[in-house]
C-alpha cells in the first residue's frame, strides 16, 4: 500500500470542498463533507495519521484552496 501523504490528502480533500462549496454548501459543512470522503477513499487511520503528523497543515490547505477554487474564500 502506498503511504498517504499530506499533498495528496489536501488535494483530495480540495476538489471536494470546492465541488460541496459550489452546491451552496458553507465553509464548515463543505470541509466535514470532504473530510468524510477523504476518510471513504483513503481510510480513516491513514488520515488521521497524515493530520497528526503534519506541521503547518493550515497553511497548506489554504493553499490547496486557492489553487482550486479561489472564488469560494
Amino acid at each position: 500500500m502506498v503511504e498517504l501523504t499530506l499533498i495528496a490528502l489536501l488535494n483530495t480533500i480540495g476538489d471536494n470542498f470546492c465541488k460541496y462549496r459550489s452546491e451552496g454548501n458553507d465553509n464548515y459543512k463543505s470541509l466535514l463533507l470532504s473530510y468524510s470522503d477523504a476518510s471513504e477513499k483513503h481510510g480513516l487511520k491513514e488520515v488521521r495519521k497524515v493530520i497528526k503528523e503534519s506541521s503547518n497543515i493550515s497553511i497548506a490547505a489554504v493553499a490547496v484552496a486557492v489553487s482550486k477554487c479561489p472564488q469560494h474564500l
